[in-house]
């Protein structure tokens, strides 16, 4: 009696525990997390624990998932707390995702340890470059580029290779993002590498690169098709199918 007892009480913790848990949806620039004098760069799909202090720089912003799909979202410079993230609750879901979506993510975040990657992809050292991930195939015409930005430095400077001709393609933006329309310098089956520098004219061998696929429609569709039969996971069908076209992205870098 006494052991079910105990049992009943951690099974409590757990579930109150899980309940108060955040998992991190996106973040946005400079996002810190530790103690003052031990700061490090906050992951996306990091666990945020009521202990969890979270620094948001200027131009940053967060957005955090509960068990039950719910976002929490910070934009404003300062120092946050997880329970002061759990007073922002939002009603803004991005795009066409819903409740369920985020339920489903929060699933796949939990056991993360057992997935190739995090959901969202995750912070790896100085690497500015958040969108196309490593590795992705990429359907279309149109190309968004996003990045985060070094510190206060204005404009970023974009850098792409094409691995076949070995041309390049360089561009200057000011913020954190970029979108090319059917750009001549891309064209479908070509692989390239690209990078983000605050510096004008670095060494081009010295930077580090992700590489991207552009792919037609029909190579999109045989590929998707394919994943989801190896993967058969149920919970797939309460999606829509922009939400798993999202899942496919965020998750295998398969990008419509």
């Amino acid at each position: 009696m006494e052991k079910l007892f105990v049992g009943l009480i951690c099974l409590l913790a757990v579930t109150v525990h899980a309940q108060d848990s955040l998992y991190v949806y996106k973040a946005k620039g400079v996002v810190l997390q530790g103690k003052p004098t031990q700061k490090t760069r906050l992951q996306k799909g990091a666990l945020l624990l009521k202990d969890t202090r979270v620094e948001l720089q200027p131009g940053a912003s967060i957005i955090a998932i509960n068990k039950a799909g719910e976002l929490f979202k910070a934009a404003d410079p300062g120092v946050y707390t997880q329970p002061m993230l759990l007073k922002r609750k939002t009603q803004n879901y991005p795009g066409n995702l819903s409740v369920n979506y985020f339920k489903f993510i929060w699933s796949e975040l939990v056991g993360a340890t057992k997935a190739k990657v995090q959901i969202g992809g995750v912070f790896r050292g100085n690497m500015l470059m958040r969108f196309p991930d490593d590795s992705t195939y990429i359907a279309g015409t149109t190309l968004h580029l996003e990045w985060d930005t070094a510190a206060a430095t204005s404009p970023m400077f974009i850098f792409i290779k094409n691995t076949e001709t070995e041309e390049y393609l360089k561009m200057a933006a000011d913020g954190s993002m970029l979108t090319l329309y059917a750009h001549p310098f891309f064209s479908e089956g070509s692989t390239y590498q690209w990078s983000v520098s605050d510096e004008a004219f670095p060494n081009l061998n010295n930077l580090q690169y992700y590489t991207f696929t552009l792919i037609t429609k029909e190579d999109y569709t045989l590929k998707k098709e394919k994943l989801l039969s190896q993967l058969q996971h149920p919970n797939l069908k309460k999606l829509s199918r922009r939400e798993i076209e999202t899942w496919l992205c965020a998750r295998y870098n398969l990008c419509n």
